[in-house]
């Protein structure tokens, strides 16, 4: 019985340390990809599908919803708004992974100082805290569950592996874990999802990858380096926070060059990170190698060697962050001083960061603050201005964006834009003429029509 109610307790902890931080997002708006699912909401069959759909992400429910709310010191069944849902269900979902990192890694001592650490670091927020990441939270609940309840590990699997981030994640992981034999559902599940994988991947490449993308050379192993250790760094000293960072971004652009360079930190910190990684594993395997392997394995998709999205994205490290956390956890859980540092550093950074998601003025405020040197920040800052017609304000903000990185043909189109609409046309002539000469290889149908609707005074703003 004392054992039980031991477990019990650091349950209870590890919610309250959930709920004590992230309380204040209930009150949050929605932000990004969120409005696209809220606006275009799915064809449902009926109010089970649509509840569904909604657990899942595919569909936000607009106006009011039945559920439990705090009340003068009591929790109540009471109505709510559509965003005060989606961050409550954002919430559940979070606290329930950081419950089951604990009783699913050992259900001791290390399992939670592990959930503790991945519950406040601010890495995840973006995939286990924000409504529109819905789909990266969920293949990590299935992974959890599929592992403590064998029974039922191929219906999890195979609700995990439906999402692109759980489709090579979930096999991935399993791979040199004490789970090893669920890698046969998981790799049966696998050739089920193939067709929709395989779409969805090929939809991406085809609609946001440049030429560079689709080169395979000697610099993309220098990326994929790159990225792991940027990756590593950032999971284990969250530095930047941001729903826009710099590294690595124009990297199929104005910035290639640059960032195919050796002479980066995070390159030679990707190198021993992989080297130590492949040889603790060879020499001292046990929990430990599997945990730091896993992560390795789990974040190699995301590394840029086949490109299909933006360059780095904190929600593509929310699942392998949680083997990080774990190896972590397995390193200090001996020293309970720096254990205290550690949460104590996530939370102050968790607490401060968080608020990017308040709205759609603070994620691009924040991003600015976070990484003052990505000019993509600059641009969705100036973007805003432009939709409120301050237009003058967003000519600013976009001639910042350009001062970081001179070349990129959206912020000189847009500059063309403002500069043609304040009745500067011979500025406007200049930078329409520098946009056509920095278009992206790759880009140069679509780029060549904005041109050429600029010119019969169409326009045209790019996103």
């Amino acid at each position: 019985m004392g054992g039980e109610m031991r477990i019990f307790d650091y349950i209870g902890l590890i919610i309250i340390a959930n709920f004590a931080l992230y309380l204040k997002t209930l009150k949050f708006k929605f932000v990004s990809d969120d409005f696209s699912v809220f606006h275009n909401p799915p064809v449902f069959k009926n109010a089970w599908h649509k509840r569904w759909l909604q657990f899942t992400g595919a569909c936000k429910l607009k106006g009011t919803t039945y559920s439990f709310v705090w009340h003068k010191g009591k929790l109540i069944l009471g109505i709510t708004k559509t965003e005060e849902f989606e961050h409550l269900l954002a919430l559940l979902i979070h606290a329930a992974i950081c419950v089951l990192i604990y009783t699913g890694l050992g259900a001791n001592q290390v399992s939670f100082v592990a959930a503790l650490l991945y519950s406040v670091n601010p890495v995840n927020n973006q995939g286990t805290i924000w409504p529109g990441c819905r789909g990266y939270a969920l293949p990590i609940l299935s992974f959890l569950i599929a592992i403590q309840v064998p029974l039922l590990s191929p219906l999890f699997l195979y609700f995990g592996t439906w999402y692109t981030i759980g489709f090579h994640g979930l096999p991935l992981a399993l791979i040199g874990s004490p789970w090893w034999y669920l890698l046969i559902p998981a790799l049966i599940c696998l050739l089920i999802h193939r067709r929709k994988f395989t779409k969805a991947i090929k939809y991406k490449s085809n609609t946001e990858s440049f030429t560079v993308d689709k080169t395979y050379n000697f610099k993309k192993v220098i990326i994929f380096i790159k990225t792991y250790g940027f990756y590593l760094t950032l999971c284990l000293i969250p530095f930047r926070i941001t729903f826009y960072h710099n590294f690595l971004q124009s990297m199929a652009g104005s910035q290639r060059k640059k960032w195919e360079s050796i002479w980066d930190k995070f390159f030679w910190i990707g190198v021993f990170g992989i080297i130590g990684t492949l040889a603790f594993a060879y020499f001292q395997w046990g929990l430990l190698a599997w945990a730091i392997l896993a992560f390795f394995l789990t974040v190699a998709p995301f590394c840029n060697v086949i490109r299909a999205n933006q360059e780095i994205a904190e929600r593509f490290v929310a699942f392998p962050n949680v083997f990080l956390m774990f190896a972590l956890a397995q390193v200090i859980t001996p020293y309970p001083a720096i254990v205290t540092a550690f949460i104590a550093f996530y939370a102050t950074r968790t607490f401060y960061t968080i608020n990017m998601y308040k709205d759609e003025y603070w994620i691009t405020e924040i991003a600015v603050c976070e990484d003052p040197h990505a000019w993509w920040a600059w641009h969705c800052r100036a973007m805003k201005r432009w939709d409120t017609q301050s237009y003058k304000e967003a000519l600013i903000l976009w001639v910042m964006a350009k001062l970081l990185s001179p070349n990129e043909f959206k912020v000189l189109m847009n500059i063309a834009t403002c500069l043609r609409l304040l009745k500067n046309n011979e500025e406007a002539d200049q930078y329409l003429k520098l946009a056509e000469e920095n278009i992206v290889p790759g880009q140069e149908k679509e780029a060549l029509d904005f041109i050429a609707q600029h010119r019969r005074g169409k326009l045209p703003i790019l996103l």
